[in-house]
């Protein structure tokens, strides 16, 4: 079956955004996507009070398996309100192309692609905190040098052009919609490839700042959600990668200023 064109799924009574949530069939998925979102961050949260108890505030376990795991849930806290239209965009799309009074399977894949190329994604930010945790020299200055690395990718033309496909659903939608199993996992992981480069620079933000405080990762979820659904969200970029920048240099000149009599 041959992908969603612009005319077939104009003519088709899709809601696109947030206004997709209000369609009748669409409550009980809405309902279950919100619920496992509240309940990634209430582990979340319970993780980061544990990571305080024992002195390891804005730190996340040094085992690889666990440190997937828990980077997984905390990207579905963060990362799902604002991919949930995707979600139930595909969904109401694939009851009308197929006539079938459900898609939970085709859901599934698309949340499983989805999750998945995220948690990959981990797999750096392990790898930085592994450095971190074993190398001195340098790190005084690395959480200052990545604020930076971060302000400046916000400026790019890969952060535009991600951030202008993952923020308009229908259109992802009728680009890369296939029919079947395979073809939500494979939307999913086009997703999440373009919501990682639209969030890459915030996302170093954060793991500068400490992946697991409970503050900036809120911050985050919170600017995250505002410029991928909101009308007008693309103008948060530029403000928030001059703040980056900014607070990179002052990091950087904290211990200077710290060693001057």
């Amino acid at each position: 079956m041959a992908p969603l064109r612009a005319s077939e799924a104009s003519s088709r009574p899709v809601a696109v955004g947030w206004a997709v949530l209000a369609k009748r069939e669409n409550l009980l998925a809405g309902a279950v996507l919100l619920l496992l979102t509240a309940a990634s961050w209430a582990y979340t949260v319970q993780q980061g009070r544990a990571m305080d108890e024992m002195g390891m505030a804005g730190q996340m376990d040094s085992r690889i398996v666990f440190f997937l795991m828990a980077w997984a849930v905390m990207m579905v806290a963060m990362m799902f309100p604002a991919a949930l239209p995707l979600m139930l965009l595909y969904r109401a799309a694939t009851r009308e192309r197929t006539g079938r009074p459900g898609a939970w399977p085709g859901m599934a894949a698309l949340l499983t692609g989805y999750v998945a190329l995220w948690t990959a994604a981990g797999l750096p930010v392990y790898a930085y905190q592994w450095i971190m945790d074993h190398v001195s020299e340098g790190a005084a200055i690395a959480p200052g040098l990545l604020l930076i690395a971060g302000g400046v990718y916000q400026f790019t033309r890969l952060k535009r052009s991600c951030h202008t496909r993952c923020s308009n659903p229908l259109f992802f939608l009728m680009r890369h919609w296939r029919p079947g199993a395979w073809g939500a996992l494979r939307l999913g992981v086009l997703h999440a490839v373009d919501c990682i480069g639209c969030c890459a620079g915030l996302m170093v933000a954060l793991v500068a700042l400490g992946a697991m405080n409970m503050a900036w990762m809120l911050t985050a979820a919170v600017i995250i959600f505002i410029e991928k659904t909101l009308p007008g969200g693309h103008r948060v970029a530029r403000p928030l990668g001059t703040a980056l920048i900014a607070g990179g240099f002052a990091m950087l000149a904290m211990p200077w200023l710290g060693s001057v009599p």
